[in-house]
């Protein structure tokens, strides 16, 4: 009896295990990119959102705004902000000049949409979601080195869950280094 289900069993794992395979080739996860923030474009990541353990950082920008470009070759570009993003967030990139349509919990909606969705204000903007998808802070504009990294902490740490951001930035916990490198 073992030896009629055996031939079936082993056929179906070798096929799974072939095509996990095919279909793993050239899939990336955070662990693979060390040199760049792992980002998520909105396209494929609206439509599964929320997912993951980690909080979510969803930053709206364009590619021709100097602000966002700055904030890109300063602050995005540090091994350490590479780094912590990566182990600590799921990031995604939403471009809205570049969206026709994308899925966002349950809707359809176009890039110009999705700007009046979050109420963006400027560029780039920054939303903080919490794993479950639900948002717990947002900021507009360049935000400095050391106001970012404090920011990453409060939020990846779960000191946004106990403290206000200016109690936060009181603490020892908040003074972080900007020459070193280090959070």
């Amino acid at each position: 009896m073992k030896t009629k289900y055996f031939l079936p069993i082993l056929m179906t794992v070798l096929f799974l295990s072939i095509l996990l395979l095919a279909c793993g080739k050239g899939f990336k996860t955070p662990a693979d990119i060390k040199d760049k923030v792992a980002w998520l474009d909105a396209e494929s990541a609206m439509p599964i959102f929320p997912f993951g353990t980690n909080p979510i950082y969803m930053m709206f920008h364009s590619a021709d705004c100097p602000v966002t470009n700055a904030m890109l070759d300063e602050i995005f570009s540090r091994p350490e902000m590479i780094k912590y993003l990566n182990e600590n967030f799921t990031c995604i990139s939403v471009m809205p000049d570049s969206i026709d349509s994308v899925r966002f919990v349950g809707e359809v909606a176009t890039g110009k949409k999705l700007l009046e969705v979050f109420k963006v204000e400027g560029y780039p903007s920054h939303y903080f979601f919490n794993a479950q998808g639900f948002l717990k802070t947002a900021h507009t504009g360049y935000i400095k080195l050391r106001v970012f990294k404090q920011l990453l902490k409060y939020v990846a740490e779960g000191y946004i869950e106990k403290y206000t951001l200016p109690v936060f930035l009181e603490m020892p916990e908040a003074q972080l280094d900007t020459i070193y490198g280090e959070f």
